[in-house]
């Protein structure tokens, strides 16, 4: 079977009533959380999509993976861009990126300065690939990265700094890349929860040598799972593809690598080493069309965090991330801190929404050097870190999806509002 026009429009037709009715069934269903996490971004034009690979027996990675990418590196501002099959193995490539064999911009023991307060996988990204990670403590007025701290953190053997822009606002990079440039440290960027912001009019990922994203199911656009990396020239972006395959040249341009001087097949010829992170087509296929619906995405996410955060503002035992002049963020949750001075706890008021209904988690994992994983790595100790014990403390966050409406945002500040009373 093909999907030429009549089929799909057989097949959209079939999923609309499919959707309509699974909508039917998922209402009248006791929910445990009225305002949950994240809500499904995709619909009968992402499927069929996805059918349509699926149907011409191109599932792996295939045109509309080069097709995708070649969109999102348009989006992004950026060179070129290389799909994965996550933000994490983003991450993972970005550092062995740095130490690639092949053509090495760090050396294995070098120094990389990341910010304690982020998702794991960027910190087992770095030593997995042979850096010596130096944990940099975070501003809780921010979220970011603290920049004094960052100074001092640096020394000799300092070589690359890997920021992520938490929650999606920017980091202060007018600082941060005047501090690389006069220590002559490289820097990439984990943009996983920040699909769109921009500092000073310039997308946040095209600052350093690479930038990672992520399309999780919860994220700004979504492929289910899957994640993009950035380039800042085609050069980065061919070495990515080959670690992102095995170490096989099959997907960049054989001619540049002398395999004439060697009895292999070009179709099966190794220059690097490797891993299998390569995304699929019906992930792509995902992508094509929510590529084309993250600004309205991005757009409502900005409009329902600031109609949130302009009561947040009012609340004196309540604060959210300040947010620089120079910086667009592009929310990924509704970030909050209890102030020092409340009279309740984080625990209290997160047991309390999550008994209404309200879904919430941690900030990311809060500071990870006070989770068991610090027993194994003695990183991990170097500091005492007291802006993320703050975020660690006092801090949670509550989603926010493009799907959720004005009236789900005045229910919330109903409910905050009928908590803060009792004080």
């Amino acid at each position: 079977m093909t999907l030429n026009n009549e089929n799909t429009r057989k097949l959209t037709g079939a999923i609309e009533l499919l959707l309509e009715s699974s909508s039917r069934i998922n209402e009248a269903k006791p929910r445990r959380y009225w305002y949950p996490l994240s809500l499904a971004t995709y619909g009968v034009e992402e499927i069929v999509e996805a059918l349509d690979s699926l149907c011409s027996f191109r599932t792996t990675m295939w045109e509309k993976t080069l097709q995708f990418e070649r969109q999102f590196a348009a989006y992004q501002g950026c060179s070129d861009s290389v799909m994965v099959n996550s933000g994490s193995s983003a991450d993972l490539l970005l550092c062995f990126l740095l130490t690639n064999p092949y053509h090495p911009l760090l050396q294995t023991g070098d120094e990389i300065l990341i910010p304690v307060v982020t998702w794991p996988t960027q910190i087992w990204s770095a030593m997995m690939a042979g850096l010596k990670v130096k944990f940099v403590d975070v501003d809780p007025k921010t979220l970011n990265i603290d920049i004094d701290d960052l100074e001092k953190k640096i020394t000799p053997a300092t070589k690359a700094i890997f920021l992520v822009h938490l929650m999606g606002n920017p980091c202060d990079m007018d600082r941060i890349m005047a501090i690389a440039k006069a220590h002559n440290l490289l820097i990439i960027e984990d943009c996983c929860e920040a699909l769109g912001a921009e500092w000073d009019g310039v997308r946040v990922g095209n600052f350093g040598v690479a930038a990672s994203y992520s399309f999780f199911f919860s994220h700004h656009m979504t492929t289910m799972e899957g994640g993009m990396i950035a380039c800042s020239n085609p050069e980065v972006a061919e070495q990515l593809k080959i670690l992102r395959a095995h170490g096989w040249v099959r997907n960049v341009d054989p001619t540049l690598y002398n395999l004439h001087n060697y009895d292999i097949d070009p179709r099966y010829a190794f220059v690097n080493w490797g891993f299998n992170v390569r995304p699929t087509d019906v992930q792509a296929s995902f992508g094509l069309h929510q590529l084309q619906k993250l600004p309205h995405f991005n757009q409502r996410r900005v409009e329902l965090a600031n109609k949130f955060f302009a009561f947040i503002d009012t609340e004196p035992v309540l604060y959210r991330p300040q947010v620089s002049p120079k910086a667009s963020p592009s929310w990924f949750a509704l970030p909050i801190l209890v102030a020092t001075e409340a009279p309740f706890s984080r625990k209290e008021i997160v047991n309390y929404l999550e008994l209404q209904g309200v879904e919430t988690r941690p900030i990311v994992a809060g500071n990870i050097a006070k989770h068991p994983v610090a027993n194994i790595f003695s990183a991990f100790l170097e500091d005492t870190y007291s802006g993320a014990n703050i975020i660690h403390e006092q801090g949670f966050y509550i989603g926010l999806s493009p799907f959720h409406t004005d009236q789900d945002i005045d229910k919330l500040i109903k409910c905050l509002k009928s908590f803060l009373r009792r004080y």
